[in-house]
């Protein structure tokens, strides 16, 4: 998506996806170097996990959105053209 085109809600849902992304895997290296030493507390896996989600049903819910409408534009634009080579023929 070119980014002239996203309004501030879309800018805004990326901006805070990379955020939780990049910050839910500093605090996974951060709790490996912490007290004990190489074992992660589970709340920051949790963390990690939500973060995950999150980033994925960001991104994930904007490429389903734009691939079903690109699905939609190809399908209108050959229900239009199908109608115009039928309206073509009647008048013949």
């Amino acid at each position: 998506m070119e980014k002239e085109r996203m309004d501030l809600k879309q800018k805004t849902a990326y901006i805070t996806a990379i955020v939780a992304f990049v910050l839910g895997w500093f605090l996974v290296i951060a709790g490996f170097y912490m007290p004990p030493e190489g074992e992660v507390s589970d709340s920051v896996l949790w963390i990690l996990g939500q973060a995950l989600i999150y980033t994925a049903s960001v991104l994930g819910v904007t490429m389903y959105f734009n691939s079903q409408m690109v699905k939609f534009r190809a399908e209108t634009r050959r229900y239009i053209k199908e109608e115009i080579e039928e309206e073509k023929a009647a008048e013949e």
